[in-house]
């Protein structure tokens, strides 16, 4: 299959890269500057795009059996940034596969945050009504009923949970801490949350290949099983060789310390993760998703190793440096 990747030269986009070359597809690449391109050019044709032009795009997508459309930010200084950057980009990249004259199947890399927490250790479903929490799960909300209204072409919109894995950098910060001697959890509750690898995500997004029983389907995508936050710093921590201080952070101090880092973030014109805003998520009761459908429609039914996993990342850490 011919498959173009949106935003290749991110983590998920990265390591999907490498999956589907090892599974003998064919890869294009677009990223949005030029350096980055250098980076991949040795590795897999490459195109520098402007995603807010659906007229390249339309020249990139023309050949393409599959676009995996996973451009877009985690982090943005306020709503508006948020908005261009995961809803006006998929709209044009929308507009550029309607005028495709060969069907095509879009792939949209949505969030388990555009849908809503866990209640009571409840597993929320995809039918369920979405209440998401944050501005980057109001703009994946967006982006996927953007999607549900105006594109002609078969679509799947997936929902990862929280991906891990080589080359992240979204919980490097946590294998820092555990590394310093420290680990903690927010508030008394030890809460409940789904997890998947980075390879387990690229597995799942190839179970979706044009695969008809997705078209037109949101689906949750997680390793299936349900994780503890203590049961992750644990797992962390072995890999590390450490026994770290538990540390249970109050709530109250949490919410100061995501308060002064929004502060932060305005006063410097930095988008930054720890905020008002993504103190929402970090705070709610769980998230936990329902697997059931994935289990169904593609037969995911994976036999993840957390432990290996983690430290699998944690040589992947050390091989770059970053601990």
């Amino acid at each position: 299959m011919k498959i173009a990747i949106t935003g290749a030269n991110g983590f998920v986009g990265s390591n999907l890269i490498r999956h589907f070359q090892t599974a003998g597809h064919e890869v294009l690449a677009l990223v949005r500057s030029v350096e980055s391109a250098n980076l991949l050019r040795n590795i897999v044709k490459t195109i520098v795009v402007d995603y807010s032009n659906p007229g390249p795009l339309y020249e990139a997508f023309c050949d393409m059996d599959v676009v995996v459309h996973n451009a877009g930010k985690t982090k943005a200084l306020d709503m508006d940034e948020m908005m261009q950057a995961n809803v006006s980009t998929t709209d044009n990249i929308i507009t550029a596969i309607n005028s495709l004259s060969k069907v095509t199947q879009l792939i949209y890399i949505s969030s388990q945050a555009a849908s809503r927490p866990s209640y009571g250790n409840v597993p929320v479903k995809e039918s369920d009504a979405p209440a998401p929490l944050t501005n980057y799960g109001k703009s994946k909300l967006a982006a996927e009923n953007l999607i549900r209204k105006k594109c002609n072409q078969p679509y799947t919109i997936i929902r990862p949970c929280s991906v891990y894995g080589d080359n992240d950098k979204d919980f490097l910060s946590l294998f820092k801490m555990v590394n310093m001697g420290f680990s903690f959890q927010l508030g008394k509750t030890d809460k409940l949350l789904n997890m998947i690898h980075v390879n387990e995500l690229a597995e799942f997004i190839s179970l979706c290949l044009m695969n008809e029983r997705v078209f037109g389907q949101i689906v949750f995508a997680t390793d299936t099983k349900v994780y503890y936050q203590s049961q992750i710093m644990r797992s962390i921590a072995r890999a590390l060789h450490k026994s770290p201080k538990y540390v249970v952070i109050p709530e109250v101090i949490a919410k100061l310390a995501f308060t002064l880092g929004g502060w932060y973030g305005k006063l410097f014109s930095v988008a930054v993760i720890v905020n008002k805003d993504k103190m929402k998520e970090i705070m709610a009761p769980g998230w936990v998703a329902d697997t059931s459908k994935a289990k169904e429609l593609l037969n995911w039914n994976p036999t993840p190793d957390f432990d290996l996993n983690i430290m699998e990342t944690v040589k992947c850490y050390r091989a770059l440096g970053w601990l």
